[in-house]
């Protein structure tokens, strides 16, 4: 199977999951993005740890790493939510709550499976 075919299953998933966890997180009331916090956090720990870790067939990184988890994660949803934060004058504090959040705990989560793999 070609690398390309694999990127875009893994892809496809990826999106769907991330889709789902969103759908979830609308019964939410809070102003913060939680979805996209949640999908860049397991995103941002399972790219460390799976890089971390030799995987030992090929086909898995093409399909896992650049698809599943390029679909499930997102910076331009992030970018979007953090520029309505900063445009809008009554947000302002959540935009600078959320970037600590998500480049913060998004590195940590990062180191973390970096450490465990």
């Amino acid at each position: 199977m070609s690398n390309l075919l694999l990127v875009m299953l893994g892809g496809g998933l990826g999106a769907v999951v991330r889709a789902a966890v969103t759908n979830s997180c609308s019964k939410l009331s809070t102003q913060l993005p939680v979805a996209t916090l949640i999908v860049n956090l397991v995103g941002s720990f399972l790219i460390s740890l799976l890089s971390g870790i030799a995987i030992a067939q090929a086909w898995l990184s093409p399909l896992i790493i650049v698809g599943f988890l390029g679909g499930l994660t997102t910076f331009s949803t992030l970018s979007l939510e953090l520029t309505n934060m900063l445009t809008t004058k009554s947000q302002r504090m959540l935009f600078i709550a959320y970037s600590f959040l998500q480049y913060g705990l998004c590195f940590m989560a990062c180191i973390i499976g970096y450490v465990i793999a």
